[in-house]
């Protein structure tokens, strides 16, 4: 089971052992308290109007270089304000300030593209390798354990050179698990 501390306790491991720039975020989305608001203004008609309430927000950032630490996944409960425009070149800084919490991914020195939540609490659990489970396929992460190689078959196929199975992988993804024997493997264009 997840087990959830507050932020206030998991910025000095935040800011010391990830390095963020080699980080990406996995998961987002928020969930809302969305309701419609009707209000007769004739006889024959009414006006429908959106009320929207705070916020709250899931997000996962997949970790690099960690031997314990695949993923962090951050709660933010009760967002109000947020600029969620670049996700690429992370950065990570926290402010808290009275009753709020701003986190801000991007560096302003880097990234002109803003990515950043205010939200009343935030709540942080480090995830472990049950986190990315042992079948998933890695695409663009860096790799975490020895790798053999994949060979390149055809444009979408390629080949394990421990088992010889064969499966069906995106040409973008370089680190893939092969669905036969489970080894990580490196895509080799052989051709």
């Amino acid at each position: 089971m997840t087990e959830y501390i507050p932020i206030e306790k998991a910025l000095a491991r935040l800011n010391a052992e990830f390095n963020w720039f080699d980080c990406f975020v996995r998961e987002l989305y928020f969930t809302s308290a969305h309701c419609f608001q009707r209000q007769k203004s004739g006889e024959h008609n009414s006006v429908i109007g959106d009320v929207w309430g705070p916020r709250d927000c899931h997000i996962v950032v997949a970790t690099s270089g960690s031997s314990t630490v695949f993923g962090i996944e951050f709660l933010c409960l009760g967002v109000q304000p947020f600029s969620l425009q670049r996700f690429d070149e992370l950065a990570f800084r926290c402010d808290l300030n009275k009753g709020e919490v701003r986190l801000n991914f991007t560096d302003p020195s880097v990234n002109i593209g803003e990515c950043w939540i205010v939200a009343k609490e935030v709540q942080i659990a480090f995830l472990n390798e049950e986190y990315l489970g042992p079948w998933l396929r890695l695409g663009h992460e860096a790799q975490r354990e020895p790798m053999i190689d994949a060979f390149k078959i055809n444009e979408c196929w390629r080949q394990c050179s421990n088992c010889f199975n064969s499966w069906t992988e995106s040409p973008a993804v370089k680190y893939s698990r092969c669905t036969e024997c489970g080894k990580l493997t490196n895509f080799v264009d052989s051709q």
